[in-house]
């Protein structure tokens, strides 16, 4: 315990003290008699008596309130209230108002409210609640009396104790605590505790540092937050298990909040206690033990009274109590009493921070460590300092003559006690990151090596207590490379090292491990699929690298290898396809065609050079495959391949035939290069290979049919093909079909007969063989000469429907060339209605009617808007 308060006596007899309130320097006693007497009380020995009504009422004065921002004194006497004015000596207690409406007051509670306009005025709001037997009737003060809130609450019994908080008013009767929310209309009640569970003892409320209902129950004082507080259903939730208990020798009779100690009367002494801490007993008073009444009258000034005596309780300097209260090592007191002192800002928070350092270096040699390090960080104390804490996570030895704690106080941890210091400093430094990574980001005006030991320290925490955390830490590139390095391999934490060298971008580093590790078995990093995620992540900037260790993967597992070129990845897909293909060409040509395959048919690449590379490396495989085949062996997949290649050829726009038809021999895959001669329009060739070389007639009318919209002729190439062989092949090393050696009559009269509107007479009469009969190529003339008739027929039609047409029009025109209509001096544009000039321009409606030019265009202007 030390010393808090000083008592000071004022009067020792004379007076029957029946209620008491005070501000500032001033008390107010009502005495049984119906007085009032104000004394000021200035110093430790003056003592003055400034005013004194002996004949303000001829009843008991039961209960006071002075509202010292308005010079307001309220007065219960004889069940009713009185108000005075309080701000001149001279008056003497001047009565200002009754309120009749309060008559049948026994108890009442009030709410001041101090608010500042947006204009720079303070206004005070004054409300009170007057119980009235057994209702609570609610009244505010306008301008110089009482008026009604028209709101009255039933209570459960007679209160005996009453606190308005806001729009919160606890009510103590005999037997419980009570809460009403006047928030609702009509209130809502909420029960919360007994006042006592064995004994029959009075209710106390307290309002405490403005939002805390402190409220007595048996030994103990209850706070109860209501900031926190919620209402369900006419009981209160788990707000009341956030609830503080603070006991005393014996239970209250009286209490008063003087920041930042809780002043009661118990039944031997006075007792002053901190909310904080374990240790709660401040100061014990035991010759103001018989004390009726407590009232605080400002910051570290409350009046005591007895039945006849009157005492003032001062708070002692704050200084001297720092002293003594450091000295007992009571620093959480000392921090709240600096706190409320009126020390220079600067000073009181450099103050509070040593006071702090101290508090946590006292905690930390304690091993309460989580505690310790909220009074570091508190302090804003340097984390390297707290740090240093630590020798085993300290990289070097460090000078430690300003050390926070010096190394020869830090007790030595071990296991358990190791492993909680640990998780204190985890939490103490991934604040400190949060606040270093903000300047660093806002004002620049952190240091990246801060954050880097930060980092590092956490990464060793982490190794030693949740290592589940490491990977998540690694990622955010922090840490000490050379340190985080040997800690991970010390700890053996590959995978985790693998993210070190990425967020460090150490890539080669990275790779040479995953390759290292790829064959040893039961390693985490063994097998390629960790090789193949981390080239895909490194993009084009670092190709050269890719190609460097992709080379080992894709030669022991090609397919899967492949995946770091075409897996569904931004990055992959953004990599330079042209290196790619030149790197896979050189050094894995058997992966050259599932490559192409994928960004053409895939990613519907349409780079025509791509294009030409597929479908030759599909020739060459097809052709090596063909030659093969030719010696006797089994070729399973040359068909699969030559289907692929062929739909290529026929389906694909984008290659370029003139350059692809070089890769195509002459001797072989004829089918394919007849596709590419169709590109090229090369229809001649086409058929040749089709009809003299192949002898399919379908596949040459199929193909005559697709080409029949872009080249008429086709049908008569065709024809001709089929009525004037050539005797040379097309191709050296080619043999010509034995159906087509010579002019083929049959097929040559079928295909008269089938296209026979396709086919020039005119072109083909003349190759006609010799030998076919007229009656053979009866259908054929026929359907021509109805047709040439037909066409002629509707080319009559037509242009006796021009000239018809052409008729109308000139009649049409005529007629309107007849109409004329007279403008003079007195017509009027029907639009501006202005006369027209010589110069005016016009235009005239078909109704008749004549404007101005200028006119009609902002007619058509405003219709189109």
């Amino acid at each position: 315990m030390h010393t808090a308060y000083s008592v000071q006596s004022i009067l020792k007899q004379g007076v029957q003290i029946e209620a008491i309130t005070a501000f500032g320097n001033h008390v107010i006693l009502g005495t049984r008699s119906g007085q009032l007497i104000m004394y000021s009380v200035e110093n430790q020995t003056d003592v003055d008596m400034r005013m004194f009504n002996k004949n303000f009422s001829k009843k008991p004065i039961t209960q006071m309130e002075v509202v010292a921002a308005e010079n307001l004194l309220f007065v219960l006497t004889d069940n009713i209230i009185h108000v005075c004015d309080v701000s001149r000596i001279e008056n003497n207690f001047e009565f200002m108002h009754s309120s009749a409406e309060t008559k049948g007051c026994t108890l009442f509670t009030m709410d001041v409210d101090t608010r500042k306009s947006i204009t720079g005025e303070v206004a005070t709001f004054i409300r009170i609640g007057c119980a009235i037997k057994r209702r609570l009737v609610l009244f505010f003060w306008k301008k110089d009396k009482l008026a009604s809130l028209e709101l009255a609450i039933e209570l459960l019994d007679v209160p005996k104790a009453m606190c308005w908080v806001n729009q919160l008013i606890c009510v103590g009767y005999k037997d419980e605590y009570v809460l009403y929310d006047i928030s609702y209309n009509p209130p809502k009640m909420h029960k919360l505790i007994l006042t006592s569970s064995t004994i029959s003892q009075e209710p106390n409320i307290c309002l405490i540092r403005n939002s805390m209902l402190g409220i007595s129950k048996d030994n103990y004082l209850m706070l109860i937050d209501l900031g926190q507080y919620k209402a369900i259903d006419n009981n209160v939730d788990t707000g009341m298990n956030r609830t503080t208990l603070t006991q005393w020798s014996s239970p209250l009779l009286a209490l008063v909040w003087d920041e930042p100690f809780a002043v009661g009367r118990t039944k031997n002494t006075i007792e002053v206690r901190s909310l904080v801490g374990k240790d709660t007993l401040v100061q014990s008073i035991p010759e103001l033990k018989n004390t009726r009444f407590l009232v605080r009258s400002d910051k570290g000034i409350i009046f005591a009274a007895a039945s006849s005596e009157l005492w003032c309780i001062r708070l002692v300097d704050i200084r001297m109590q720092r002293q003594e209260l450091l000295q007992q090592k009571k620093f959480q007191l000392a921090i709240e009493l600096t706190e409320i002192s009126e020390e220079d800002g600067v000073d009181k928070a450099q103050t509070i921070r040593q006071i702090r350092m101290l508090y946590a270096k006292e905690l930390f040699t304690n091993k309460e460590f989580a505690a310790a390090m909220k009074e570091f960080e508190k302090a804003n104390i340097d984390p390297y300092d707290v740090i240093r804490l630590f020798p085993s996570l300290v990289p070097e030895p460090k000078n430690t003559t300003d050390a926070v704690v010096p190394p020869s106080s830090v007790p030595k941890l071990e296991d358990h006690d190791l492993e909680n210091a640990y998780l204190a400093l985890i939490e103490f430094l991934v604040q400190a990151r949060q606040r270093e990574v903000v300047k660093l980001l806002d004002t620049k005006s952190s240091s990246k090596s801060l954050l880097e030991i930060i980092d590092t320290t956490l990464l060793k925490c982490y190794l030693q207590t949740n290592d589940a955390l490491v990977a998540p830490l690694l990622r955010l590139n922090q840490c000490h490379l050379e340190e985080s390095e040997k800690m991970l391999k010390k700890h053996n934490k590959l995978s985790e090292l693998i993210i070190l060298y990425d967020g460090k971008k150490k890539h080669k580093k990275a790779l040479t491990l995953l390759k290292e590790q790829a064959n040893i078995k039961g390693s985490v990093l063994q097998g390629h699929k960790r090789t193949i995620t981390y080239l895909q992540s490194l993009g084009s900037d670092n190709l050269p690298l890719i190609f460097e260790f992709a080379d080992w993967v894709l030669t022991e597992n090609p397919m899967e290898g492949l995946t770091i070129f075409t897996d569904e990845l931004i990055a992959v897909e953004a990599l330079p396809r042209a290196k790619v293909l030149d790197f896979l060409l050189s050094k894995h040509k058997a992966l050259v065609i599932p490559y192409l395959e994928h960004i053409i048919f895939e990613w519907n690449d349409t780079n025509t050079l791509r294009h030409n590379a597929l479908l030759k490396q599909y020739s060459e495989q097809v052709q090596r495959l063909l030659a093969l085949q030719a010696k006797g062996e089994e070729t399973p997949e040359l068909q699969p391949l030559r289907a692929k290649m062929y739909k290529m050829l026929e389906e694909s726009q984008h290659y370029s035939p003139d350059r692809v038809l070089d890769d195509f021999p002459s001797t072989v895959l004829l089918e394919e290069r007849a596709l590419i001669l169709g590109r090229l329009k090369k229809h001649e060739e086409v058929l040749a290979i089709y009809i003299q070389v192949f002898g399919d007639v379908d596949k040459a009318k199929a193909y005559a049919e697709a080409k029949y919209e872009d080249d008429k002729e086709v049908f008569n190439i065709l024809l001709l093909t089929i009525l004037k062989p050539t005797q040379q092949p097309p191709y050296e090393g080619v043999t010509l079909h034995p159906d087509f050696l010579r002019p083929n009559k049959d097929v040559a009269v079928d295909l008269l007969n089938t296209y026979t509107i396709k086919i020039d007479p005119t072109k083909i009469i003349e190759y006609l063989p010799d030998d076919i009969y007229m009656h053979e190529l009866k259908n054929y003339f026929e359907t021509v000469a109805r047709t040439q008739m037909n066409e002629s027929h509707q080319r009559k039609i037509i242009r006796g429907l021009l000239q018809a047409e052409a008729a109308r029009l000139r009649a049409s025109l005529a007629k309107e060339k007849n109409k004329s209509f007279e403008i003079n001096e007195s017509t009027l544009c029907p639009e501006c209605r202005k006369r027209f000039t010589n110069e005016t321009a016009l235009v005239r409606y078909p109704n008749g009617q004549v404007v101005h030019l200028s006119c009609y265009d902002r007619v058509v202007s405003a219709t189109q808007q």
